[in-house]
């Protein structure tokens, strides 16, 4: 995984993964830095998608265009006017809005993209250490850059496919910090998300934290809720539920 963002999944994604059914196709509607992806067996088909243009960027250029990325990384300076440039412009080029992309979210304390980080062990080594894996495992993957109503509407699936299709969507969390398109994720954008996710035939699972509102959608749609485990931080202590439309080993609640 070559991507750092905050609220990733790959510390706990072989906790999730012990939740997933057997599936040949794969659809992520909100890929972020492919925590999950890059840490579960690649299925025969891969639907990915991401809202954020760097993010759909950066796996297009490693993609297409990874000689030229690792080219230009590797001579990359890692100075604060060069952090301090970039926190203040962006780059139209594909290669240097990847790189540009990179150096924000990676070399940054926290992945906030805004001061500048040192350490014993260099962003620029892990990447290079994953960047092999990153390229065969996005390849041939279909991957967009839509809100996740548009990707839904624009996957065709014959029948027979259903019963063989995982979706697993990690949105950004209610009550979170995190943005979509620039704002917060909403109750709104969260029902939206249960009625397509309800409507497709498969199976399912989505990430979330066990706040009030998910787990009465969770109640009225008579879906299962899994504890997966928790998060402290100083202000509030945070319990992170996987809810899935399948029954599996470890439900917490079955509505």
């Amino acid at each position: 995984m070559i991507l750092r963002r905050l609220g990733n999944k790959s510390k706990i994604a072989a906790e999730i993964q012990k939740h997933f059914p057997a599936h040949k196709i794969y659809i992520e509607p909100f890929f972020g830095a492919g925590g999950m992806f890059f840490n579960k067996h690649k299925a025969q088909h891969n639907f990915l998608n991401d809202l954020d243009s760097d993010v759909f960027n950066l796996f297009q250029v490693i993609s297409n265009k990874k000689d030229e990325f690792v080219e230009l990384f590797n001579i990359m300076p890692i100075h604060n006017d060069l952090f301090d440039y970039w926190m203040q412009n962006k780059e139209e080029e594909p290669v240097k809005r990847a790189i540009r992309f990179i150096m924000l979210s990676n070399f940054s304390l926290y992945g906030k993209m805004d001061t500048l980080r040192f350490g014993c062990v260099t962003p620029k080594e892990q990447v290079f250490k994953y960047l092999d894996k990153t390229f065969e495992y996005i390849k041939n993957a279909q991957f967009t850059n839509c809100d996740f109503r548009k990707m839904f509407s624009s996957i065709s699936l014959q029948p027979e496919d259903l019963n063989q299709t995982l979706i697993y969507c990690d949105p950004p969390y209610l009550k979170t910090t995190d943005n979509y398109n620039g704002n917060s994720f909403t109750e709104a954008d969260s029902k939206d998300l249960f009625d397509f996710l309800q409507e497709s035939g498969c199976k399912w699972a989505m990430s979330e934290f066990d706040h009030p509102f998910i787990l009465e959608q969770a109640k009225e749609r008579k879906l299962n809720v899994t504890q997966i485990g928790e998060r402290q931080s100083l202000k509030k202590r945070s319990i992170e539920i996987l809810v899935t439309n399948y029954k599996n080993h470890a439900t917490l609640f079955d509505f």
